[in-house]
């Protein structure tokens, strides 16, 4: 990192891997709420699909790092917040379509609060349009943040719209992080006392076209990795107990969901024609676990492409 450089306000990390079908829309709608003198946006990428295309074609001012070899999303994460260099550093999917007012509302709740990390909400993009196999997906990845959400301070945080303060991830000029995992970076800072924040403002809608079945797939590699990461420094006695509990994952994640879920009062018809695929994916991610737990990562943590 240059130590010439001044710091931005707002750096917007987004990692993508072939997602040229959600990209432009995703920019498009980005590019409206940011000040070029003042913010910046930074593409990390790893596609063969056409996406950096694309991306130049619809935000040229915008930071392209494309790499030829296909990294994984928390590679490309890891080297999107090394380039950046703002105060504040929000991470974005690609398939996130920030609302109107999305950057303002970011940076006024790290004006006035004084938590290191903030995210937002998360619906589902064209709701109304949506089938029921688009709607177990959401509710399996972000249900819990659907909008109208109480603010304050909470226990998770969604990964396709967070934010921190500088320090969290850098110390000085250097990165903290080579690749950016968000449970386990939320849980360190949460050891210093400093608390998850959610503000209902920040808004985003997801549009994540993927095939369902892709979809339920990956989710044995996201819990598989997510195990083998937890328990690198654990006992065998404790990686036996976790794997023991991972039957109980499917109904403690429904319970955890659907409450947080159901307590926003709209869309519970969509929430109980799912509950089957929602056991389904949960469950995946539950043998996922059990794996990692049991024999360690394996390849999984290298087939996280979304």
């Amino acid at each position: 990192m240059n130590p010439d450089l001044i710091l931005r306000r707002l750096s917007v990390v987004i990692a993508t891997h072939n997602v040229k079908q959600v990209i432009g829309t995703c920019l498009t709608a980005l590019a409206q709420q940011i000040d070029p003198q003042l913010d910046e946006i930074i593409i990390a990428d790893s596609s063969d699909d056409g996406t950096p295309g694309e991306v130049t074609a619809t935000l040229p001012e915008g930071r392209l790092i494309h790499f030829d070899e296909p990294l994984t999303i928390p590679q490309l994460r890891g080297h999107g917040i090394a380039a950046s260099m703002g105060e504040i550093i929000a991470i974005l999917d690609p398939y996130s379509i920030v609302n109107s007012g999305w950057a303002d509302e970011l940076l006024k709740a790290h004006r006035e609060r004084p938590n290191p990390v903030i995210g937002g909400t998360v619906d589902l993009y064209n709701e109304n349009s949506q089938g029921l196999l688009a709607w177990a997906q959401y509710i399996n990845e972000y249900g819990m943040f659907m909008s109208p959400a109480p603010e304050g301070e909470i226990e998770i945080l969604p990964g396709s719209n967070i934010s921190y303060k500088r320090h969290v991830l850098f110390d000085g000029k250097t990165p903290l992080y080579p690749e950016f995992w968000k449970t386990f970076i939320n849980w360190k800072t949460e050891t210093t006392g400093s608390a998850l924040w959610l503000a209902p403002n920040i808004q985003v809608r997801l549009w994540k076209p993927i095939p369902f079945w892709d979809f339920l797939r990956t989710r044995i590699d996201h819990g598989r990795c997510f195990g083998a990461m937890r328990s690198e420094q654990a006992s065998t006695i404790e990686r036996f107990l976790r794997a023991a509990t991972t039957p109980l994952l499917p109904f403690l994640f429904l319970q955890r969901w659907g409450r947080r879920f159901w307590d926003r009062r709209r869309r519970r018809r969509e929430f109980l024609l799912t509950l089957p695929l929602q056991f389904l994916l949960f469950g995946n991610w539950a043998l996922g676990e059990f794996a990692g737990y049991c024999f360690g990562s394996r390849q999984s943590c290298q087939k996280l492409f979304y």
